[in-house]
C-alpha cells in the first residue's frame, strides 16, 4: 500500500513539473483570457432549485456554483468566448440578451459566443419558458446573474495574455453509465452497463503568460444528479473535479464541459450487493469527480497532445425539427384537472394551458468552432443524449472533435431515433407537457441537415 502511494506521488510531482512554466513555455500566437465569478444564490434571493418535479429550496450552499469564462482570440482577431455556469440549463431568452449584451459593447458576433450549463440539480431555476413545476424562476435572480456573467466577460475580454492550446482526449467510463434498462419491454430508469454510453473524455489545455497560468477543460457525458437528497447548493461530481485539479497542479483553474449525457448518470458498484447503482450521496459525489479528476492527470502524463494552430472560426445554423402526433387537448385537460394535485405533471399540464405551444415544429440550433485545422467544438442545444457523440465527431472533417451538450437553448431531451423507436423517459415520458409533441425518428436526418449547414458555414 505504501508503494502505491509513494508511486503515485512521485507521478503527480513529475507531471507537476512538467506542467509548470518554463521561460519558453507559451509559442504567444493565442491570446487568452479568464474570469471566474460565484453564482450561489444568496439567502435573501429566495430562488428555487431546479431539476425536479418537487418545490426545492437550498439550506445553505455544500460548494459555491460558478461561472466561468474563456475567451480565445487568434491573430487575424478573431474571438470566442466560452460561459459556463453551474445551472441546469440556458433558455433562449437568456442567451440572446447575454449575447446582445456582449455584441453591443464589444462588437463580438454571435456565433462566437458559446454558454454552457453543467447540468447541476443543485443549481438555481433561470428558464422563463421552462416547466416551473421543476423550479420557477426569480427574474431578480436572474438580473443578477446577467450582470455577473458580463461583467466576467470583461474581466476576461481586459485580461488576454499570450498562450498555447493542446488537445487531447481518452475514453473513460469507470464513473457513470447508460440510464435506460429495457425490463419486460418498457424502458425503464435502471443503471444499464450495457446500454449507449459515450465515455470520450476531451482535454483542452491552455498554457498562458498570466494568471491562472494553466487552464484545464475537461468534458463528460453524465448527468449532474449525484447527490440525492440534499438541498443545498452544490456544483456536485463536476465541482469536486474541479477542486482536485485545481489543487493537484499549480497555478490552474479546471473548467467543466458537460457533453452527450442526456441518458447517462453517475454510478458506483454497492459493496453489499455488488450491484450498479445511482450515486445518491455526498460521498460518492466526491468519489466520482476525484476519479475522473485522477484520471485526467493520469492520461495527461502519458498522453500525446496535439498543438492547435492559431486560427479560430465560428459559425451558427438554425432549423426545425419535426413534431409526432400532438398531445389532445383532452390529454391535457385530463391531466391538469383530474390529475394529483401535488404532482408535477399536473402543474405542467396548466402551464401548457396556461400558455399553449402553437408552433408547428421546433427550433433548434447548432454553434460550431474549429481551432486551427485540428479540433471542432460542436455546441449541441438540449439534453444530448449519448449516441449524438459519435455521430458528431464523426462529421467534423478535422482529426480532433469534441462536443459540447447542454449548450445555449436547453428545454428537452435530443434522442436519436433508435431512442424514439424504444420510448421511455428521454424521448417520450420527459416530452409530454414539455413539448407539444415527442420528436419523429426524423430527428437524426434533420440535426445533421443543421449540423452540415453550420460545418459548410465554418469553411
Amino acid at each position: 500500500m505504501k508503494i502505491r502511494v509513494f508511486i503515485h506521488l512521485v507521478l503527480v510531482l513529475s507531471f507537476i513539473h512538467s506542467f509548470s512554466f518554463g521561460q519558453n513555455s507559451t509559442s504567444g500566437s493565442w491570446l487568452v483570457g479568464y474570469a471566474e465569478t460565484d453564482i450561489t444564490p444568496s439567502n435573501d434571493q429566495e430562488v428555487q432549485m431546479s431539476g425536479y418535479g418537487r418545490e426545492r429550496y437550498a439550506d445553505g450552499s455544500m460548494m459555491p456554483l460558478i461561472s466561468q469564462v474563456v475567451v480565445l482570440r487568434d491573430l487575424e482577431g478573431n474571438t470566442g468566448i466560452l460561459i459556463t455556469a453551474d445551472i441546469v440549463a440556458f433558455d433562449r431568452v437568456m442567451v440572446n440578451a447575454i449575447r446582445h449584451s456582449i455584441h453591443k459593447k464589444h462588437n463580438i458576433s454571435i456565433e462566437n459566443i458559446l454558454l454552457v450549463a453543467s447540468h447541476t440539480h443543485w443549481g438555481p431555476a433561470v428558464r422563463l419558458i421552462g416547466n416551473f413545476s421543476t423550479g420557477a424562476p426569480n427574474v431578480w435572480y436572474n438580473a443578477w446573474l446577467e450582470e455577473k456573467i458580463t461583467d466576467q466577460v470583461d474581466r476576461a475580454l481586459a485580461g488576454l495574455s499570450p498562450a498555447a492550446i493542446e488537445y487531447t482526449s481518452f475514453d473513460f467510463r469507470e464513473i457513470a453509465s447508460n440510464r435506460r434498462l429495457l425490463v419486460d419491454g418498457e424502458i425503464l430508469m435502471k443503471p444499464n452497463p450495457d446500454g449507449s454510453f459515450d465515455g470520450h473524455t476531451p482535454l483542452i489545455r491552455i498554457k498562458r503568460d498570466a494568471h491562472p497560468q494553466n487552464i484545464l477543460m475537461v468534458g463528460y457525458a453524465s448527468h449532474v444528479t449525484d447527490l440525492g437528497a440534499l438541498e443545498k447548493w452544490s456544483p456536485g461530481y463536476p465541482g469536486f473535479m474541479r477542486n482536485y485539479l485545481s489543487g493537484a497542479l499549480p497555478d490552474t483553474k479546471a473548467v467543466f464541459i458537460q457533453g452527450c449525457g442526456g441518458d447517462a448518470k453517475i454510478t458506483y458498484t454497492d459493496s453489499e450487493t455488488g450491484k450498479l447503482v445511482f450515486s445518491s450521496d455526498t460521498i460518492h459525489s466526491r468519489e466520482a469527480g476525484e476519479k475522473l479528476a485522477k484520471a485526467v492527470l493520469a492520461h495527461l502524463e502519458s498522453g500525446k497532445m496535439t498543438a492547435i494552430d492559431n486560427k479560430l472560426t465560428c459559425s451558427l445554423a438554425t432549423g426545425q425539427l419535426s413534431y409526432g402526433q400532438r398531445w389532445t387537448q383532452e390529454e391535457i385537460e385530463h391531466q391538469a384537472y383530474d390529475g394529483e394535485l401535488n404532482h408535477y405533471l399536473t402543474w405542467s399540464a396548466r402551464q401548457r394551458l396556461a400558455y399553449p405551444v402553437v408552433n408547428e415544429s421546433f427550433r433548434y440550433d447548432a454553434q460550431l468552432w474549429k481551432l486551427g485545422n485540428q479540433l471542432t467544438i460542436f455546441g449541441m442545444e438540449g439534453e444530448v443524449c449519448s449516441p449524438w457523440g459519435e455521430i458528431l465527431r464523426a462529421m467534423s472533417g478535422t482529426k480532433q472533435a469534441m462536443v459540447a451538450g447542454y449548450a445555449n437553448n436547453t428545454s428537452c431531451y435530443i434522442p436519436d431515433n433508435k431512442m424514439i423507436k424504444e420510448g421511455g423517459y428521454e424521448s417520450f415520458r420527459s416530452q409530454k407537457y414539455l413539448q407539444p409533441a415527442p420528436f419523429t425518428q426524423n430527428i437524426e436526418g434533420e440535426i445533421t441537415t443543421i449540423v452540415r449547414k453550420a460545418l459548410k458555414a465554418l469553411d
